[in-house]
């Protein structure tokens, strides 16, 4: 019934959503690239997924990672698997965005807050044997099927 309700509205102004992911984001880039001299860039939303081969990791599918950083995303990760935020494992880039004059660590925390109840509750050994819980790995369907894996 909602699903009807839905799809109503989505026709009723001769309109439906088609586009595909990609085609969404070249619009939005399009539409939204008014970046300045004037902006400052404040860091990266990334979204990263897990690569792991610990079989209790990898055995967890659609789990990925949102996250901030404040270089770019591949100097962030570079140290993935001696990372417990990482799960001490590899990870792919699913996707990346620069952001503008806000404070991206607080966005960080908005969509954590958000997407709270997908988050996985997990503890991970760092390399001391120190227990930490990594709270920002959630289980999603999946973003994407493509990623760029990282050594």
């Amino acid at each position: 019934m909602l699903f009807r309700s839905l799809y109503k509205q989505l026709l009723k102004n001769g309109k439906s959503v088609s586009e595909t992911n990609d085609e969404n984001l070249t619009m939005f880039e399009k539409n939204m690239s008014g970046v300045t001299d004037e902006d400052k860039s404040t860091g990266y939303i990334y979204i990263l997924q897990s690569l792991s081969t610990n079989p209790e990791i990898s055995s967890i599918k659609n789990l990925y990672k949102i996250g901030y950083a404040t270089t770019s995303v591949e100097q962030r990760i570079a140290n993935a698997e001696k990372e417990p935020t990482y799960l001490m494992g590899r990870v792919g880039i699913v996707s990346s965005y620069q952001c503008f004059n806000m404070n991206t660590q607080k966005f960080e925390h908005l969509l954590h807050t958000f997407f709270g109840k997908a988050c996985l509750d997990i503890e991970v050994g760092n390399s001391d044997g120190v227990m930490c819980k990594p709270r920002e790995w959630c289980i999603f369907w999946p973003i994407v099927n493509t990623y760029s894996a990282q050594p």
